[in-house]
């Protein structure tokens, strides 16, 4: 085997390095720790020289040292969110609750005073009462427009809740709305329209009764 033979060589090697002078009465050992070490260096080159044949020996029929590039990964951007609309009210988040009574201080001479409830789907946004608007008209007259107030008179209308006034109607929140208005005559049309401040109106219609009470319920 070739590694027995190199270990019969290098026995050789030390034996004839160990020369004994027995003029000195002395082993002569010098010679032999500068060979080995010697010998150690030159083998640790030789298994370095082939390590590093193996490792970068050329391959290929061009005879060139393959390069292993490594894959290239790919971050998708990060989506950037859309900003947030502030909900509307619509007509459908804003709902009439009751039914219209109209009163009348004399029935000879028609209805005037109206009240309603109106009430929010669970979902629907708070709406500011103060900005509100009422819009009340009659087949022949003008269109007369209401603003939110306490006093009572034909040019505001109320807003209460368990008989507190309130300013605001928030989700599944009911309130009520009451103004005053110019005598209408009985079997009149009568045509009202709930305007928040953002959003869709509420459109509401009825008839004056023939036979007109103290209280009465527009048909």
């Amino acid at each position: 085997m070739p590694g027995d033979a190199c270990k019969k060589e290098v026995m050789k090697m030390i034996k004839r390095s160990n020369r004994i002078t027995y003029a000195t009465g002395c082993i002569r050992m010098f010679p032999l720790k500068v060979f080995l070490k010697n010998f150690g260096v030159s083998l640790a080159l030789v298994v370095l020289v082939i390590i590093a044949g193996c490792i970068t020996a050329p391959s290929g029929p061009d005879k060139t040292i393959p390069v292993t590039t490594l894959p290239t990964t790919t971050v998708p951007p990060s989506p950037v969110p859309s900003p947030s609309a502030i909900p509307v009210p619509s007509s459908a988040d804003i709902q009439l609750r009751s039914n219209v009574y109209a009163l009348s201080s004399n029935p000879q001479a028609g209805i005037d005073t109206i009240y309603f409830s109106i009430g929010l789907t669970s979902l629907a946004p708070e709406i500011d009462l103060t900005k509100m608007e009422v819009v009340v008209s009659t087949p022949g007259s003008a269109p007369v427009t209401l603003v939110h107030g306490t006093q009572d008179s034909t040019t505001t209308f109320s807003t209460t809740s368990g008989n507190n006034a309130v300013t605001t109607l928030g989700p599944r929140e009911e309130v009520q709305i009451t103004f005053r208005v110019k005598p209408i005559t009985a079997g009149s049309k009568v045509y009202i329209e709930v305007q928040p401040a953002k959003g869709a109106v509420l459109p509401i219609s009825g008839t004056v009764p023939d036979m007109l009470s103290s209280v009465n319920i527009l048909q």
